[in-house]
């Protein structure tokens, strides 16, 4: 970098000093203007490079003063250029491994936000005013619940967002611990879920009617039993043993004395593991 004393303004002289004038200032203009004062000549929109002080400035519109825009470095950084974070925007969700919210961001650990006097456990700040009005417009109270300031006492919506953030109430954040997010909607042939709601369950006990109707079969084989001090030609007749057949032979199961019972039971009824294999990450929102 170089710094031209005679920008736009070289004398006439001789030829050899003519030229390296010139490449002086072509020098200046192709890496900007680099030194411990600032350039003897000025535009409009010049950039200068402090060497003096280390920063980067610009001149402003009217030529009438330098703005600070950055340090030359290294690393060269920019510290007063006004450009609008686009990527994120308030509402805007992302998973990280990071256990600390970056800059305007907080994590989503089923808190509350609200101002600085409304108690709310997340963060009691007034840059959380945009969030807070996102889900209070956009969110049931039923999964995003406002609570009174100060209490976890829930106080329902009142007017309007403003006038519950002039109350200094505070509002739930999303449900995200130990959830899988999934899209709101009504898709086809699915239930429909309203924004920021959430269902389901990490163990389950199936219900009666949730088993599929079955039936369980048993059989006692056909067998006779001796009856001793019984026998002769009829049933009960005094005298020897005489064998009775039971359970077959042309006994029916109906029949009066016939055999009944059921098949044992089987299981525990315990509730079964619901969850689909899953990788487990913090998860942020943006103020």
């Amino acid at each position: 970098m170089t710094q031209a004393s005679d920008l736009g303004a070289i004398a006439n002289q001789v030829a050899s000093f003519y030229r390296a004038a010139v490449n002086t200032n072509i020098q200046a203009l192709a890496t900007q203007h680099y030194g411990s004062s600032e350039p003897a000549i000025m535009y409009p929109n010049m950039v200068w490079f402090d060497s003096g002080t280390g920063y980067v400035k610009l001149r402003n519109p009217t030529n009438s003063a330098w703005a600070t825009v950055g340090t030359i470095g290294p690393p060269m950084k920019w510290t007063n250029v006004d450009i609008p974070d686009t990527s994120w925007t308030t509402g805007d969700v992302k998973q990280t491994l990071k256990t600390v919210a970056d800059s305007g961001w907080v994590m989503m650990n089923d808190g509350t936000i609200g101002d600085g006097s409304s108690g709310a456990l997340t963060r009691a700040n007034p840059d959380t005013q945009a969030l807070f009005t996102l889900l209070w417009n956009n969110v049931a109270d039923q999964f995003c619940i406002l609570y009174a300031g100060g209490t976890t006492t829930p106080s329902g919506r009142g007017a309007s967002a403003a006038a519950d953030w002039a109350a200094h109430r505070h509002i739930a954040l999303p449900k995200a611990l130990g959830r899988v997010f999934a899209h709101a909607g009504w898709g086809g042939g699915l239930t429909n879920f309203a924004l920021a709601s959430y269902w389901g369950e990490e163990t389950h006990a199936l219900t009666l009617n949730e088993i599929p109707g079955h039936t369980h079969t048993y059989s006692v084989p056909a067998h006779a039993h001796t009856v001793p001090y019984l026998s002769g030609g009829a049933a009960g007749a005094s005298g020897g043993d005489r064998t009775y057949p039971l359970w077959g032979g042309g006994v029916a199961s109906s029949a009066a004395g016939a055999y009944a019972g059921n098949s044992g039971a089987a299981g525990g009824g315990a509730a079964h593991f619901n969850i689909q294999p899953t990788t487990y990450v913090n998860v942020m929102i943006k103020l």
